[in-house]
């Protein structure tokens, strides 16, 4: 239903990390685990920004783990959406993008 595909300029962005989920709001119960007190929703969508927050922290692990190969958890990565960016329990800054149409589609990305 949906491609997406990220390009950047040799030598300006060394990792990427892409997640895509339904524009659906996320279940109380999954909040529950991915949600930290760290995390800032900023301006989001308040009935999709757990679902955002979900994709953003999804992403965020595919930008870092090929650079730190540290498995994290959802409470190892803070984000704040309203900033576009994120940082993991290593100290690994990644920054962040994300659309909500049709899909929630968030792009995480580590820059030299």
């Amino acid at each position: 239903e949906m491609a997406v595909a990220a390009v950047a300029p040799v030598g300006g962005i060394i990792s990427v990390g892409i997640d895509v989920e339904p524009a659906e709001p996320l279940p109380d119960n999954i909040f529950a685990i991915v949600a930290i007190g760290a995390d800032r929703a900023g301006a989001a969508d308040r009935r999709l920004a757990g679902r955002i927050l979900f994709a953003a922290k999804e992403a965020v692990y595919k930008a870092a783990y090929p650079l730190d190969r540290e498995v994290l958890g959802y409470e190892d990565i803070a984000v704040d959406l309203g900033a576009g960016r994120a940082t993991t329990k290593t100290g690994r800054k990644v920054s962040l993008a994300y659309c909500v149409a049709p899909r929630v589609v968030v792009l995480a990305f580590v820059g030299e």
